[in-house]
């Protein structure tokens, strides 16, 4: 693959037009693509007088390898950036620091959302929101103006512009904070909602609605939250992940908003879920979270318990990225690769690993959930592409004995869940 350096990278994804603010635009590129990487659940500051440094450079070093492996124009850092219940008050938001460097040095923007760990009684999302806003590169905005314990921080939306310099939006990416974790400062400890807030969804309805009436048009979108909605736990959980056609990793049960709330219903985000639903255009949602899962389904049937059926949208993990907290998944984030005329079609996305392989290359289209991918996973070395999973592997050695390691390793992964 081609390597671009970070500062081309950085002028490729923005242009010098502010509106109102120094932030300037995301556009596609002139060969009519844009691309973003996701990472998820760093979870830096842990064990700090213990192997927490160790873990927290060889994360690092995860997300430099990802951004040295794929050409990218934006990151997302999509929740538990940091492990904020083992950090002191005076320190925590210091992590920061080091969950951004890798992506700083690559002079690439960025957008977060926030996710249960990042909000503990020594770490307060508000903070982090301060220290994330003093750099440059930092796209991540708060729209919805509440108390965060209410509503969380990270609810916000970005446009992304055609390369023509165009001001009406080709994509726009939606942003939202699912709360959780345990209220700032409180002792004992007090659980926070984790869910997105009814007022978020009312906020997310409205400016949606705005923007239709603004441009004429539904403007093709996708979105991004940390804990994933009742709809992918009703899906494990009744029809079951098919590693053909939901390939990936499915290694542990679906932990969705509101689970982890003292009184668990399916009915908290069922607000959230509907607004989902009634957003033309949404093409997919990417969550974390559950650190042994990395698979993509379509959701097209109701949710038990509910009456609220699916309309096809498609709904995607991330990848592990760090290497605090649990699981034992090879580290690496998610690919997202858009085309500006298949835009309303499809969505590419694979895992790409901290080795350089890519596993699990999808496109989610109309047939995805019935497409059949064999084998089971997609392997790429950098700079040897292989073009189709189960249409041949690049003869060279190393190749073929990186084949037979992950087939066996995903056997078992497999077997596993």
């Amino acid at each position: 693959m081609e390597q671009i350096d970070g500062k081309s990278r950085l002028q490729a994804a923005l242009q010098s037009e502010s509106v109102g603010s120094d932030s300037p635009k995301l556009r596609f590129e002139s060969d009519g693509t844009f691309q973003i990487t996701v990472f998820s659940d760093l979870h830096l500051g842990e064990a700090p007088n213990g192997v927490g440094p160790l873990k927290d450079a060889r994360t690092a070093d995860v997300i430099r390898k990802v951004l040295q492996a794929d050409h990218t124009q934006l990151v997302v850092l999509n929740g538990d950036l940091i492990t904020g219940d083992g950090t002191s008050r005076e320190n925590s938001t210091d992590y920061l620091d080091h969950v951004v460097a890798p992506i700083v040095e690559a002079d690439i923007p960025w957008a977060s959302t926030y996710g249960n760990h990042d909000n503990q009684p020594n770490l307060l999302t508000d903070n982090i929101y301060t220290r994330e806003k003093t750099y440059r590169n930092s796209l991540t905005q708060r729209m919805v103006q509440s108390d965060s314990v209410e509503t969380g921080v990270t609810n916000y939306y970005l446009p992304v512009y055609a390369a023509d310099g165009s001001d009406t939006p080709e994509l726009v990416l939606w942003f939202f904070d699912s709360r959780g974790g345990y209220v700032y400062g409180q002792w004992p400890v007090k659980k926070r909602p984790d869910w997105v807030h009814e007022t978020v969804v009312k906020w997310f309805e409205e400016t949606n609605l705005h923007l239709r009436e603004q441009y004429g048009k539904a403007i093709p979108s996708l979105a991004f939250f940390h804990i994933p909605v009742n709809s992918t736990r009703t899906f494990q959980s009744t029809h079951g992940v098919d590693s053909s056609k939901q390939p990936g990793i499915n290694g542990e049960p679906v932990i969705s908003q509101g689970y982890q709330y003292d009184e668990y219903s399916q009915e908290w985000d069922l607000p959230f879920m509907r607004a989902l639903l009634n957003t033309e255009g949404l093409l997919a949602t990417f969550s974390g979270h559950d650190h042994d899962n990395d698979w993509c389904f379509k959701w097209t049937d109701t949710v038990s318990d509910t009456t609220l059926p699916g309309n096809g949208l498609n709904l995607c993990y991330g990848r592990h990225t760090g290497y605090g907290s649990y699981g034992n998944l090879a580290r690496g984030g998610r690919h997202i690769f858009l085309k500006q005329d298949t835009l309303k079609d499809e969505v590419i996305t694979w895992i790409r690993l901290e080795s350089g392989l890519v596993t699990e290359n999808v496109t989610l289209n109309a047939t995805y959930g019935q497409d059949d991918y064999h084998p089971h996973y997609f392997l790429q070395k950098r700079g040897v592409i292989v073009e189709n999973a189960g249409n041949g592997l690049s003869s060279d050695p190393s190749s073929l004995l990186l084949f037979f390691i992950m087939a066996v390793y995903f056997s078992f992964a497999v077997f596993r869940s």
